[in-house]
């Protein structure tokens, strides 16, 4: 081969070597922040519409552009006991820093924050990476109700009590028993959200009795029993509400209602969020994943793709395309990843054959070999940086958290 293709002297040598082994690990740098500012928009947002099916629909601010996106290429939301939530995203356009709009929404932000993640948050940290507001004004009752709490709570050490957060007795007696709460809390900042449901002003039976001392109640001697008390029932133990529900099989029973708890208001906590504040709570953090997710998408293929025929690929399949099994997504990269290797591979093979047309087939399926190893794949891999746009996390809560800036 040296002598009919002298020029290829090097490629052969390089070819009769073996195939080189991959490393396990490589040190490469964090993820991309799909929501950090880009450089020309530091002192601006970026304005869309957030609608979620059946809600009252939200302006979102962002520091990233977003894209458009209608209920069919938006998140479905899917709750236990209700209709699919469909999700759309229309972009509106920048505005400044400075705006009014802003302000107002950083602090309905935190009150949607902190009704279900308190825990992670600092009240007056509002650097949120993302913010949300209502277009339409919302139940202003709730706004007097917060503004109560503050000025009653400043007026007694209430320091380890978290914000919004009050006695269900004293709140019940302020506001004449509303039966529109939400968020209950068997002891107050101390417990997981139950639901609310009613205030019952009826006697409880002798066996309701023994179960609220013996079972609710067991670690409190002599608890007294007032009225009304608190009816409530546990929320289903779902966050990621991008996954679909599994459906049951014509033999398999449906799960029966959660129990209803009754509890002692005065040694209850109300958080004072609303209705429709409760349902932001729950759905937004997986709209804001799975927009993170696109956002994601988006940015590998504006950063690395703008002048190949890669860039024409619809968002949607990039998207699965990123998204590592780890993520525990509905969907991932798996089956794409088998076609992706095959085309790799098959492209590759019509590559040399037209490159080294005095080479056999020996020669041929080594240089294949070397040329889709998963060593030189990894390399390419680490030298592009694609790695940065690989979804590998999974959804929490901890979305929730103020904005971290990945850049550096």
């Amino acid at each position: 081969m040296s002598i009919l293709e002298p020029e290829h002297d090097e490629e052969v040598k390089e070819m009769l070597a073996d195939v080189e082994k991959r490393a396990g690990f490589a040190r490469v740098s964090m993820h991309i922040d799909p929501w950090a500012a880009e450089e020309d928009h530091q002192d601006s947002w970026f304005c869309s519409k957030l609608t979620l099916e059946g809600l009252l629909p939200l302006l979102l601010f962002t520091r990233s552009e977003t894209i458009l996106m209608d209920f069919q290429g938006g998140p479905t939301l899917h709750r236990r006991g209700s209709p699919p939530v469909r999700t759309s995203v229309e972009p509106l356009g920048k505005l400044a820093g400075d705006d009014q709009r802003i302000s107002r929404a950083r602090h309905f932000t935190r009150i949607i924050f902190w009704a279900l993640s308190h825990v992670r948050m600092t009240w007056d940290n509002l650097d949120f990476s993302y913010l949300f507001l209502p277009i339409d004004d919302v139940d202003t009752e709730w706004d007097v109700r917060r503004s109560w709490l503050a000025t009653f709570s400043a007026s007694f050490d209430q320091s380890r009590i978290p914000h919004l957060m009050g006695n269900a007795e004293t709140i019940g007696k302020q506001f004449d028993y509303p039966s529109d709460l939400t968020l209950i809390q068997k002891h107050i900042g101390s417990s997981r959200p139950l639901k609310f449901v009613r205030w019952r002003y009826e006697p409880l039976s002798l066996e309701e009795e023994k179960e609220l001392r013996e079972d609710t109640y067991r670690s409190i001697d002599n608890v007294g029993i007032t009225y009304p008390l608190l009816v409530v029932e546990h929320y289903p133990p779902r966050t990621n509400f991008l996954l679909p529900i599994p459906s049951h099989s014509p033999d398999q029973s449906i799960p029966e209602p959660s129990k209803l708890v009754t509890l002692l208001p005065y040694l209850s906590g109300v958080t004072l969020v609303s209705q429709i504040e409760t349902e932001y709570a729950f759905l937004l953090p997986s709209v804001i994943r799975s927009l993170s997710m696109t956002l994601t998408a988006h940015s590998m293929r504006k950063n690395l793709f703008t002048s190949s025929p890669i860039f024409d690929i619809p968002i949607s399949l990039l998207r699965i395309a990123v998204t590592a099994p780890a993520a525990g997504e509905k969907l991932n990269y798996q089956r794409m990843e088998t076609l992706g290797d095959t085309v790799l591979k098959y492209i590759t093979g019509v590559q040399l054959l037209a490159e080294y047309p005095l080479w056999h087939e020996g020669y041929l399926t080594k240089r294949k070999d070397h040329t889709v190893s998963n060593v030189r794949l990894a390399k390419e891999d680490i030298a592009k940086g694609l790695y940065r746009w690989i979804i590998r996390g999974q959804v929490s809560f901890a979305l929730f958290l103020p904005s971290i800036d990945f850049r550096n």
